[in-house]
């Protein structure tokens, strides 16, 4: 079996998993449910890579120094799953995942910005705050996703389905 025989009946497996888990048939909602799906997965990770750090590492180094550790990680797993689960991008990788990482690097101000007020104002526990504010990431970077990060791979998808 030659590479690309390989790649290519990986991709199939996975095109009828995703097709499995969310199918076709939900129409233009369809992407939604799938960002929600892969959101939930990039959540779950994300978290777990921060709280596996927050736990390793607290209290030698500060908690705000553990956020931006655990983003470089979850980004790189949020960005393969959105290009090829959810927006099926076809663009530069070169020009996507800069855009990728810019809209995480600005959740990631945010949360540096909104960790230690809600520390302080919040009756919860730092794990508790972290998770709400993953909520939050969640519902922001899809909007900052579909309409910047893969803007023109899908234009590029439009044009390999025609």
């Amino acid at each position: 079996m030659t590479r690309a025989a390989g790649t290519g009946a990986c991709r199939t497996w996975v095109e009828r998993t995703i097709d499995w888990i969310v199918p076709r048939s939900l129409g233009r909602y369809r992407e939604q449910l799938l960002y929600l799906a892969v959101g939930a997965w990039n959540t779950l990770f994300g978290y777990g890579v921060w709280a596996l750090l927050q736990y390793l590492l607290y209290p030698r180094v500060n908690y705000l120094v553990i956020v931006v550790l655990s983003y470089p990680i979850a980004i790189a797993n949020a960005y393969v799953c959105y290009r090829y689960i959810v927006f099926r991008s076809h663009g530069s990788v070169l020009r996507e995942l800069p855009r990728f990482s810019s809209v995480y690097l600005l959740t990631m101000a945010a949360n540096l910005v909104a960790l230690p007020i809600l520390v302080r104002v919040l009756p919860l526990g730092l794990y508790a705050i972290q998770a709400l504010f993953t909520i939050v990431v969640v519902i922001l970077s899809y909007l900052g996703h579909r309409f910047f990060s893969f803007r023109g791979g899908q234009e590029a998808n439009s044009e390999v389905r025609n």
